[in-house]
Order: C-alpha cells, then sequence, then structure tokens
C-alpha cells in the first residue's frame, strides 16, 4: 500500500529510527513510503536547523534522508489534487493524490480535521489517518 506521511511525521522517525513503530514497519516493508521532492527538500531544512539537531545526533538525520532517497518511491505533486485551509499542507496532499496513495498519515490537525478536505479525498480513494490509526491497521 501506498503512503504519504508528513514532514512531522518522518522527522519523528528520523528522531527515534528503531523505538518508532512507524519506522519499524516502513523498514519492515509493511507499506511504500511515497514522497515528492518538494517534501524532502522541506524536510531536509527541517533537519539543518540547529534546534532540530539537538534531537538527531551523529549525523541520523543525514542517515534518514539517505535512506529516503533509496526506498521511497518518488512522484510529482498533483497539480489539480484539493486543497488545505493550511496552503503549507498542500503538497502533501497533492503527492499523495499523483501517487495514487491510500493513506496521508499526520498528526496535524488541518488535514485531520476538515471534513470538506476528507469528503473530497475520498473520492481519491485516499484516506487521512492519525499514525497511531495506521499502525492499527497494519497489525
Amino acid at each position: 500500500m501506498r503512503v504519504v506521511i508528513d514532514t512531522n511525521q518522518l522527522l519523528r522517525m528520523a528522531a527515534a529510527e528503531n523505538r518508532s513503530p512507524l519506522f519499524i514497519a516502513w523498514r519492515e516493508h509493511k507499506f511504500d513510503l511515497v514522497i515528492s521532492s518538494e517534501m524532502l527538500i522541506e524536510l531536509e531544512e527541517v533537519i539543518a536547523r540547529p534546534k532540530v539537531q539537538r534531537f538527531l545526533p551523529f549525523g541520523r538525520g543525514r542517515r534518514f534522508v539517505d535512506l529516503i532517497r533509496q526506498r521511497a518511491l518518488f512522484t510529482v505533486p498533483a497539480i489539480d489534487a484539493p486543497h488545505c485551509r493550511d496552503p503549507k499542507d498542500n503538497v502533501v496532499i497533492a503527492t499523495a493524490v499523483a501517487a495514487q496513495a491510500e493513506f496521508i498519515v499526520t498528526a496535524d490537525q488541518d488535514l485531520l480535521d476538515d471534513s470538506t478536505l476528507r469528503q473530497n479525498l475520498a473520492k481519491h480513494n485516499l484516506r487521512v489517518f492519525w499514525p497511531v490509526e495506521f499502525l492499527g491497521l497494519l497489525q
């Protein structure tokens, strides 16, 4: 199954590595991570921030980005994807639509709580889940 994970959750995966259930599930090939170059650039920019570096010792962030480059499926964001009330989240949606992903995994309320957005995403057979909900599906 194809899954798009938002930047904040990717950052949590990088920070926790083998303690992250989401990271473990991906490492065990329980889903295919889909990402766009735009999302990866955003992740790299966040990882480069000094305050974030404290949580990513010994090049962990760089290793995680390298792993994404090796293992993730890349797509170009769709230009006709539904829009979110927070424009910064549109790239996540557009990436998921272009990839024909089944899930967006996020803790972002702008994606989770917008019922109109969720209805529009359902037309693309795309659902938005909290990480714990998504992990429950994998069981």
